[in-house]
């Protein structure tokens, strides 16, 4: 019969989707290198060519591919602090953008102009000059922020205190119980020099689990950032990477050349 299958080499499938340093590439695994929940995950090479036509029809009687067209994209739904920082073009792969500790609660109230407030545990192992954290008064969206001065510990309570210029709000006041946590500021615009990141996409195969493996040597993530407060379906951050030829200073090009996407099917 016509159009009949000859194998059951089929794909219906979700992929895994690894991030990081183009050096570490064939170090990528899930549980450490995972961009988390992703769908749709397409590559697809949109070439152009180059033609020579000829007579009053413009027949083509030579053409000369002049560019590959490499893109990929993928819907990413996890509003990881790393994973922002990739849908920004910055480079988190190192431990600056691992998660964030858990949230603390106050020992001690923080009056209007304050820029001190407590904790009775030792926090400093996870908290330090320079850091920023937010102060949030229960769990609604009354919350400031913070740059941090010092932590001290002493007599089983940090103190934390705040840079100049991050003082409590006038007419606020954050009492015993507020919650407290550790966030990573990323600054949008200003930057003049985009992370190149190398990818890895695993998918598996329905009919035996077998995986098909993509590997992008050197990448740049050129879109991705959407941060939209909706309530009708969860956000995502459409990421689209656009992938680059390996050149001679790359640490895969001894491996993959001048490959811009590799593949291993089975």
């Amino acid at each position: 019969m016509a159009g009949t299958a000859r194998t059951d080499r089929f794909l219906l499938s979700t992929a895994t989707v690894m991030v990081g340093a183009l050096a570490d590439l064939h170090s990528f695994q899930p549980n450490t290198h995972s961009i988390g929940l992703v769908k749709n995950f397409t590559l697809t090479s949109d070439p152009g060519y180059v033609e020579l036509t000829q007579g009053i029809k413009n027949t083509v009687v030579m053409s000369i591919r002049n560019q590959d067209g490499i893109k990929a994209a993928c819907e990413v739904y996890e509003y990881t602090v790393r994973n922002l920082a990739y849908a920004a073009g910055l480079d988190a792969s190192g431990v600056s953008f691992d998660p964030m500790p858990a949230m603390w609660i106050s020992s001690g109230a923080a009056a209007p102009a304050a820029v001190v407030i407590t904790v009775a545990s030792d926090i400093t192992s996870n908290l330090a000059a320079g850091d920023y954290i937010f102060l949030q008064d229960g769990i609604d969206d009354s919350v400031h922020i913070a740059k941090v001065l010092t932590a001290v510990f002493a007599t089983a309570t940090t103190t934390i205190t705040f840079a100049t210029g991050y003082g409590v709000p006038a007419g606020k006041t954050f009492p015993i119980g507020t919650r407290i946590g550790k966030i990573k500021r990323i600054d949008l615009g200003g930057v003049q020099v985009q992370a190149e990141m190398a990818v890895k996409v695993v998918g598996i195969l329905p009919k035996d689990n077998s995986p098909f493996t993509i590997l992008l040597p050197r990448v740049k993530i050129t879109k991705g950032l959407s941060v939209g407060f909706q309530t009708d379906n969860f956000g995502n951050l459409p990421f689209e990477f656009t992938p680059y030829a390996g050149v001679p200073t790359d640490p895969m090009y001894p491996f993959y050349g001048e490959a811009a996407a590799v593949l291993f099917p089975r």
